[in-house]
């Protein structure tokens, strides 16, 4: 009887570790899928907190800029309020064309450019490309 319990344990143990592995992620991988292919952008303004969240308005649209942020207190000069030039793909989630959702390849500020485009990934984990 105990070896009976103990093997079923076993096997629904083996089962959950083999489920909770990390698969490969296609596409955007975070928070919100895009519905349609992302536009690739260039946008030039004001940075800004909308909403809680980063932010450039350029032409009546609110690009939310996403991973910017963990990059403030490591370049110079990149805060609420600094002139830049954003290069990387836009999409939006819902139908207000006012509203898209930036992530950033490419951040010019104060005419220095800066390579944000994170390498891709074909092991599963965000950052560990191939070796």
């Amino acid at each position: 009887m105990k070896r009976t319990i103990v093997g079923v344990l076993l096997g629904l143990s083996l089962v959950a570790l083999v489920s909770a592995q990390p698969g490969r992620r296609q596409g955007w991988g975070g928070a919100f899928p895009p519905p349609m292919a992302p536009e690739t952008v260039t946008i030039t303004g004001t940075l800004g907190i909308v909403q809680g969240d980063l932010a450039v308005q350029q032409n009546g649209v609110t690009y939310h800029v996403y991973g910017l942020n963990r990059y403030i207190g490591f370049i110079d000069s990149l805060k609420d309020g600094a002139r830049v030039t954003l290069e990387g793909s836009a999409f939006s989630v819902s139908s207000d064309d006012k509203t898209k959702y930036l992530r950033v390849t490419k951040l010019t500020l104060n005419g220095k450019e800066y390579d944000l485009a994170r390498p891709a990934s074909t092991t599963g984990f965000p950052g560990m490309g191939p070796r």
